[in-house]
């Protein structure tokens, strides 16, 4: 697509700090890290998010993603690393080309905000949850 920001760093026609490249999927730094080493794995073929990638791309992606972030882990020993694909505005997405952050972090500010998160959630029964679970499993299409 010509006016998405991945798609030009796919074809080389915006520049990126590329740290690697397969026929499939590219990863780079973020221009805008939330931490040392944060980086992006996109599909080097547009898909919006998700619901529309093949599978042969997906798993190239995250295999890339393990590969640099066991790199990232090995170099700069952080004390954990996120691995997060958004999906949608309202999950956070901006840039709508699939691709993974891997975010690695040196501090406990993101852990501490996850368990005031934890904090607010309230256990269910379990009869709560099978007609949820029913729903899903019916119309599962693997």
């Amino acid at each position: 697509m010509e006016n998405c920001q991945f798609c030009n760093i796919s074809n080389h026609r915006i520049a990126a700090d590329i740290i690697y490249e397969s026929n499939l999927a590219m990863c780079f730094l973020d221009n805008r890290p939330i931490s040392k080493g944060h980086s992006l794995v996109i599909a080097k073929e547009h898909f919006d998010n998700l619901y529309d990638i093949d599978d042969e791309s997906l798993y190239e992606i995250h295999r890339v993603a393990r590969l640099v972030s066991t790199t990232i882990n090995q170099i700069y020993h952080p004390l954990g690393i996120n691995v997060v694909q958004n999906n949608g505005e309202h999950a956070g997405q901006t840039i709508f080309h699939y691709h993974v952050h891997i975010i690695p972090r040196y501090d406990d500010s993101y852990n501490r905000a996850l368990e005031a998160m934890a904090r607010k959630r309230v256990r269910v029964d379990l009869s709560e949850l099978g007609p949820v679970g029913n729903e899903i499993r019916s119309r599962l299409t693997p």
